[in-house]
């Protein structure tokens, strides 16, 4: 089992080891070789997992070596595609739920009409209907589990271009109501976004559970920008009196779904924009910095000089989405305000920087260039880059050259000290199509453990396509990163001539070290103490040893301690950590078979294998993590807490109990 882990860390099959013990007398070793077959994600798995999935005598196995053929890289070969719809029958629930999640990632077209067809079954089974179930829950299995998972499958497999069909409307309503009022429901049928359930939409809306209602009322929203509604249908009439709800949740996702409608360009109500102005006033930070995201799209004269005081908000986030909204308000008078402009918080600043960048006009990209891109913090210089390039290439979308000072500006960047602002200036760069040449040049002189700036000129590269796409794939195939290898290792496998070796492994930890991971004597316990309170979390050592191991070795060496916590919306999720602390010390993901519940503890990733210091918990049900981002643990304690936490709160201290080294008092 020690060996199964140090090849997952190598990425390696160890000169086909790995596949062998896929044959191995004990199942639980057999469950672990599969799973990390999946994790490592190269080609040369396939065969091995569908061997698993159709030939082992376990259920646990099979159903493993299910779920680890949806989590390869590659696009799966129609051998694989077809067991996986074979096993989509199986007699074994746990096998046929963990196969129709796979084909919901790998399936295609063809797979749609495998997790309908369940579907059909499972929807029209006694009990569908009343179906309930906690969204803190995570452990407890259920005869539902299956039906869950296939109803996450069909909105993975995401809406085709000429719409669901009538086979998708009947999984979610009967004679245009929901069959259900379960949030698993609800979640795939908002994720879907599909204007032809509308009125599954609006029903939920009104549901009195408040998990319900937010992803009734975050259908309305998404679905507004996929269709024209036909007359008599108000929207914005059922949204607006959902923005004074009890529920903070619920009042977020009906701002944010009226400013949806308002940028698909449909009718709202003549009191929408009053409405907006009013949630300015609203006692929650989250629901007022969406309402700015509102007012940012819809104009009403009362806004102006409520914008001009929440500039001076003692919340950065708020401070930087007012500035937004009165760039859309009143462009002189924000012209004005700007020209005076001063905040003494790298925080508010780098806020700033991020809300800008969604404002197409080419005196704002002077503005990042004069004002933020010489800050003396790198949060706030990366976050200018980034919005230079997002400004830069909308620009250059409407027929504008790119900006000289600005390309000049960027390419002085790519020798920053800091490793993600180097980074930053290079995406920012290729963003605006300039100076590819002298990106591969400063991306093969960079000696930083950190490999940000490498993979982002990786990257520009390879959008760019062509020849040059490939030499700077093979020339990566040598980074001293595995990040950088993986990528180009990963476009090359779509370009086989001739067909890459596997990139250079990884390396692994000391033996002792991956004893003391699978040999934990206790479930690990971390006390997570914030200015608001105290959340416990259990600590998943057994589906991610890895990770789990080395937050507990970075909590007990303070690295948390004092972090800020953020809470970006639309809120579901809190975050913490540090994206520059370690930046080098990068570890694997550790995709594990669970669901990512309310209060779930996962690792905060900018692409594979690139963990490092940086975790969120959920507020809500994440299904669109699963299978995609590490889960390493749950909260079982302070969910009120939790839902208290806003952005600019502080971890105090993180204590860990592990069963032999006693936690801090």
């Amino acid at each position: 089992m020690a060996r199964i882990v140090s090849l997952e860390d190598a990425r390696s099959f160890g000169e086909g080891w790995l596949q062998e013990r896929v044959f191995d007398v004990d199942p639980e070793v057999r469950r672990q070789a599969v799973l990390a077959l999946g994790r490592i994600g190269r080609p040369e798995a396939v065969e091995p997992l569908v061997a698993a999935l159709v030939g082992d005598e376990a259920g646990a196995v099979r159903s493993t070596a299910a779920f680890a053929l949806g989590i390869l890289e590659d696009p799966l070969p129609e051998e694989a595609l077809g067991a996986l719809r074979a096993a989509a029958g199986e007699r074994s629930g746990r096998v046929r739920e963990k196969a129709v999640e796979a084909i919901g990632s790998k399936g295609g077209s063809a797979g749609r009409e495998t997790v309908l067809a369940r579907l059909a079954d499972l929807v029209a089974a006694p009990g569908f209907a009343d179906r309930r179930e906690d969204t803190e829950a995570s452990r407890r299995r259920t005869s539902w589990d299956e039906a869950r998972l296939a109803l996450f499958a069909l909105a993975r497999l995401g809406t085709p271009a000429e719409g669901s069909g009538p086979e998708v409307v009947a999984v979610f309503e009967r004679d245009e109501v929901p069959r259900t009022n379960w949030w698993a429901a609800a979640w795939s049928a908002a994720t879907l976004a599909d204007p032809a359930l509308l009125s599954s939409y609006r029903v939920w809306a009104g549901s009195p559970d408040p998990v319900i209602q937010a992803l009734g009322v975050r259908g309305l929203g998404r679905a507004a920008s996929e269709a024209e509604f036909a007359d008599g249908v108000d929207l914005g009439g059922a949204l607006t009196p959902l923005l004074n709800h009890p529920d903070g949740t619920v009042r977020i996702e009906a701002l944010l779904a009226l400013a949806a409608l308002a940028r698909a360009g449909h009718d709202l109500p003549a009191e929408a924009g009053a409405r907006l102005v009013a949630a300015l006033d609203d006692p929650d930070p989250l629901p007022r910095r969406a309402a700015l995201a509102g007012l940012a799209i819809v104009r009403h004269p009362s806004a102006v000089p409520m914008l001009i005081d929440w500039t001076l908000d003692a919340d950065p986030e708020t401070r930087a989405g007012a500035f937004r909204a009165l760039h859309h308000q009143d462009e002189e008078g924000f012209r004005l305000l700007m020209s005076g402009w001063s905040d003494p918080d790298p925080v508010g600043r780098a806020a700033l920087a991020r809300q800008l960048a969604g404002i197409r006009d080419p005196r704002v990209l002077e503005f990042l260039l004069r004002a933020l891109l010489p800050d003396e913090d790198p949060r706030v210089r990366t976050a200018a880059l980034e919005g230079v390039g997002r400004i830069g290439s909308a620009l250059a979308a409407v027929g504008a050259d790119p900006d000289p000072g600005a390309v000049r500006a960027l390419e002085s960047h790519l020798t920053a000290e800091d490793s993600l602002e180097r980074a930053a200036a290079a995406t920012a760069l290729g963003r605006l199509g300039a100076h590819r040449a002298e990106l591969r040049r400063r991306a093969a002189d960079d000696q930083d453990p950190a490999p940000w700036l490498r993979l982002a000129a990786l990257r520009v590269a390879l959008e760019a396509g062509g020849n040059g796409a490939v030499e700077a794939a093979r020339a990566s195939l040598g980074d001293p990163a595995w990040p950088v290898r993986a990528e180009a290792h990963r476009f090359l496998r779509r370009h086989p001539d001739p067909a890459p070796a596997p990139p250079l492994p990884a390396v692994p930890l000391d033996p002792s070290d991956y004893d003391a991971m699978l040999h934990a004597p206790f479930t690990p316990v971390a006390w997570i103490d914030t200015d608001r309170g105290e959340i416990e979390v259990e600590l998943f050592i057994g589906d991610a040893p890895r990770t789990v191991w080395r937050f507990m070795r970075r909590a007990r060496e303070g690295v948390y301690d004092g972090q800020r916590l953020a809470r970006p919306l639309p809120g579901s999720a809190v975050y913490a950590g540090n994206a520059r602390s370690a930046s080098a010390d990068l570890h694997r993901s550790e995709i594990n078979e669970r669901t990512f519940m309310r209060g779930s503890l996962g690792l905060e990733e900018e692409a594979k294998d690139t963990g490092g210091d940086r975790f969120f918990i959920t507020l809500l049900p994440a299904p669109e993590r699963n299978g995609r981002t590490t889960l390493f643990g749950h909260v079982r304690r302070g969910f009120e807490v939790l839902e208290r936490i806003e952005s600019g709160d502080r971890i105090r201290r993180v204590r860990i109990w592990d069963g032999i080294t006693p936690p801090d008092p």
